[in-house]
């Protein structure tokens, strides 16, 4: 039987989407890599799943798949950092906190930097996902993790649905937005603010995956795509070619942590306790110095689990935020780590 071809469509710079070709009505769905340039796993899972899609590549051991309904939707997120390998298109640019409603809804649009009109034409062809998963990896060494934002009463079941496929044992909750200082700014903020379910899977260490490593996550995405959503179905190069489906994992056995606050930089500086500051997800008892500030400790009452502690090029003390936005100068002050705590 002759193989089914897919629908597709540019539809923004390093956005394409795919569809039946008879467009069948279904879940739309969008898989993010490459917002942040350096971190080049979710780029390379996006190539080789694009490839898979247009049929110049069979995935191993699934074949060709074929959209059945709905859409599914590649986009790279950062084509300018991307380009140069860099976190942002600029020292200190973060596409990842632009997805804020003052940016998006701002007039002067002369005004905004590179990452502001990215944001705005991500949000424009994606923002509207019943689903979206943003792969990114971590400056610092870390164990793969997935993070979910809002639902302050608890991530619920129809979201863990969709974690459970992906790879890791730990869940990083942010219920009140802290990422951002309490406010929707990063894509999957964003999604889930409209409506979708909005995930960021954190593949580990930025510069420390392979090829399996790709195609694990690979899998695990079109796990989701198949059985989950029933959004694609694939067609093996041949009849005896096995399915690789086994039993769906379990919903909700994973380790939770919650972000519970941020340290940030100031004027007075900053040091890390000895051997503290190194890794994800690094345990500082109650009580114990997490760092300095001129000489003095920095302590909190409760055993602190250490989550995208900064590396030292991204230190900032502050900068002026937008003049249209705010009306006013002000200096906000940036993020050095935020604190978890491990709550199941």
């Amino acid at each position: 039987m002759a193989r089914s071809y897919n629908s597709v469509a540019a539809v923004a710079d390093g956005i394409l989407r795919f569809r039946h070709a008879r467009g069948r009505a279904g879940p739309h769905v969008t898989l993010v890599g490459g917002v942040h340039g350096n971190e080049r796993i979710g780029v390379d899972v996006l190539d080789a799943l694009r490839r898979a899609m247009f049929h110049v590549d069979p995935w191993p051991a699934r074949g060709w798949p074929t959209i059945t309904n709905g859409s599914v939707t590649l986009a790279y997120g950062n084509p300018a950092a991307i380009r140069v390998g860099k976190r942002g298109s600029a020292s200190h640019q973060d596409l990842n906190r632009c997805f804020t409603t003052k940016l998006l809804q701002q007039q002067d649009r002369e005004s905004l930097l590179y990452e502001e009109r990215r944001a705005r034409a991500l949000a424009a062809n994606t923002g509207a996902s019943d689903v979206m998963i943003d792969v990114h990896s971590t400056n610092k060494p870390s164990l793969p993790f997935l993070r979910v934002a809002g639902h302050p009463q608890g991530v619920p079941p129809h979201v863990q649905r969709f974690c459970r496929w992906l790879p890791g044992d730990i869940l990083l909750h942010d219920p009140h937005y802290l990422l951002a200082d309490g406010r929707v700014a990063l894509t999957d903020e964003y999604v889930g603010a409209n409506g979708g379910i909005g995930i960021c899977y954190e593949s580990g260490l930025a510069t420390d995956y392979t090829p399996a490593t790709v195609e694990q996550l690979g899998n695990a995405l079109w796990d989701i795509l198949e059985h989950e959503l029933n959004v694609v179905e694939f067609r093996r190069p041949t009849a005896a070619d096995p399915a690789t489906m086994g039993a769906a994992p379990p919903v909700g056995q994973r380790r939770v942590y919650e972000i519970k606050q941020v340290l940030k930089l100031t004027a007075d500086g900053f040091e890390w306790a000895d051997g503290v500051g190194n890794a994800n997800f690094e345990l500082v008892p109650a009580g114990r110095p997490i760092g300095y500030v001129q000489g003095q400790a920095v302590t909190v009452n409760y055993h602190a689990y250490l989550v995208f502690p900064k590396v030292k090029s991204l230190w900032k003390v502050g900068s002026y935020v937008n003049l249209q936005l705010s009306g006013l100068s002000m200096l906000s002050l940036r993020p050095l780590v935020w604190l978890a705590q491990c709550v199941q």
